[in-house]
This record gives structure tokens, sequence and C-alpha cells, in this order.
């Protein structure tokens, strides 16, 4: 069966006689495998189904005409939970009961990676409204795990144009939070970068309500102490024996953890990962928590090795 699936840009539509449209899309990513190529040449001037999703979320944000800053500001606590703040000005007045201040304010429009903004609803932190019922959050995670738009539609009754519309409008609503959160959740993982050599740190998948919310900071277990901690192999020193491609390998633990490795050092958050070989995060940490126990056994000299 011929079959491709890409990302990319939506270059030109153009209506053609006798209301043909002739669409141009330029794949934004790399074909690395060949053959998807040779799939794509053989759908020419073929009948093909497709649908088309935007990956970006255009919103509007209220600003103080005066300053350009916007109106509503947010603040992320301990545990990723976003919430709006009140303002000095506004607080003072919910607690005179003054008027509100009439501030001059204007509509500008922001963009936002849609992926992002899912993934913070997928995490369950995104807040819910009145007017949107349904748990979106379910939605996202069943589209991520692969079941398609119109099936959801059909077990929420209702149609797929009414999804599509709901769904626009809450990521365009949480946005602005997403943005927040993410900006929280990357400033967590660069201090735990940061911490002094010696300093346990921990590396923690949080579930919440079936969908996989992955805070890596990475390093393996917490160091034991004594004589033991000074055995230990140090992380860097154990990752670049991994990168090195000679590492053991084991029946039970079937990934190439050198090719995932240099993934995460490219960039690439376990999640998504994890999602690429269609797996649960909890199940890749938890192998590749387990692989490097082996081998930072391996290397201390207690087991002769690779299955």
């Amino acid at each position: 069966m011929a079959y491709i699936e890409a990302e990319g840009v939506l270059v030109n539509a153009n209506m053609k006689k006798g209301g043909k449209l002739l669409i141009q899309i330029e794949i934004s990513e790399d074909l690395e495998n060949r053959e998807d190529y040779f799939h794509l040449r053989k759908m020419i001037e073929k009948n093909v189904r497709f649908s088309l999703d935007s990956l970006v979320v255009a919103y509007n944000v209220t600003v103080n005409a005066r300053t350009n800053k916007p109106i509503r500001e947010y603040k992320v606590d301990n545990n990723g939970v976003v919430s709006e703040v009140k303002l000095e000005g506004e607080q003072a007045e919910m607690d005179l009961g003054l008027p509100a201040d009439k501030v001059p304010t204007k509509e500008e429009t922001e963009e936002t990676d849609r992926k992002l903004i899912d993934e913070f609803i997928r995490s369950g932190l995104a807040p819910q409204h009145d007017d949107l019922p349904f748990d979106f959050q379910a939605a996202l995670q069943r589209f991520y795990d692969g079941t398609g738009y119109p099936r959801i539609a059909a077990d929420l009754n209702i149609t797929l144009g009414e999804l599509s519309v709901m769904l626009d409008e809450y990521r365009k609503r949480v946005a602005p939070l997403a943005k927040k959160w993410d900006d929280w959740r990357q400033g967590h993982e660069s201090s735990a970068i940061e911490k002094p050599a010696g300093e346990a740190t921990e590396s923690e998948v949080v579930e919440v309500n079936g969908a996989e919310l992955e805070q890596s900071i990475e390093s393996g277990e917490h160091a034991p102490q004594g004589e033991e901690q000074q055995e230990l192999v140090g992380k860097d020193e154990l990752e670049n024996y991994i990168l090195c491609g000679q590492g053991p390998t084991y029946e039970d633990l079937t990934y190439d953890f050198k090719e995932l490795l240099i993934r995460k050092r490219k960039g690439e958050t376990w999640m998504e990962i994890a999602q690429s070989l269609k797996v649960s995060s909890s199940k890749l940490s938890s192998d590749w928590s387990e692989y490097k126990k082996r081998v930072k056994t391996f290397l201390a000299g207690g087991e002769n090795g690779a299955a």
C-alpha cells in the first residue's frame, strides 16, 4: 500500500477550470527513508485521500495601548499550574470595591506551535471552560495515540466540523498559558542541568489522567553514600560510552539507545521520541533508566555483559 505521512508548508492553492483545486505543499522535514519518496511518486495522478491540519495556532492578545504590555499576566507554581496574576491596581479596585480604571487597549495577533499547546492540554494542567464542556485532554490523547478526528467526533456524537471549531477555540484560549508553562518547564530543566557536580537529580514521569508529561531532570538514580558513591560511574562518562556505540546489548531492551541519546542531545524531548517509536513515555523512560543502570554496572566490572 502506497502511504506517506509528513509535515510541510502549504505553499499555494489555485482553483482551475472545472472547479478543480491545485494544491502545492512543500515538505519541511527530510525524507530520510527513500521509500517515502517512491511511495509518493506512485500516487501521482491517482485518487488519494488526505487531510490538512495547521501546526500553528494564531490567537489575539489584548495589550495596554500605552505600554504595549499584555493586560493579562500569568504565573506558574512549583507544580506547573498556571494562574492569572492580578496587577496591584486591579487588586486594590477589587478590595475597595472601586470601579475599574479605563485603560486604552488594542488587539495583537500572536502565533504558537500547536504541538506545544497540545502538550500542555495533554498534561492535564489546562483549565476547563463551561462553554466548552468536552474533555479535550482525553480527545487529544486519543489523537496522538493514533485515533483520527472523525472517529473522536463520532464517539462524542458531534460532527467533525463542530469538533474542529471547538478544539481550535480551546487551543486559542489556553495558548498564552501554554507559553508560560513551557517557559517554566524549560527553566525547570535548565536549573536541574546547572546543579553542582555530585548533587543528586531525578528523572520522573508524571502521569495525569492517562496523559503522560515527562519532566526530565536527567542524570539517573540518586547517588549512593560513602564508598559506593566514589565508585559510581559519572553521567558524562556513562553517556559518552553509550555514544561510542560499543556498549553491551540486551535482548529485553531492544531500542538503539545510542541513536535515542543523539536525538535527545539534538533537542528532542523524551515524549517526542516516545511518540515517534509509538510507545508511552513511561515505558521508554523505564527502559532507558534500566539500560543506564546495566551499563553502569558493566563499566564498574560487576557484569560480564551482553545478551
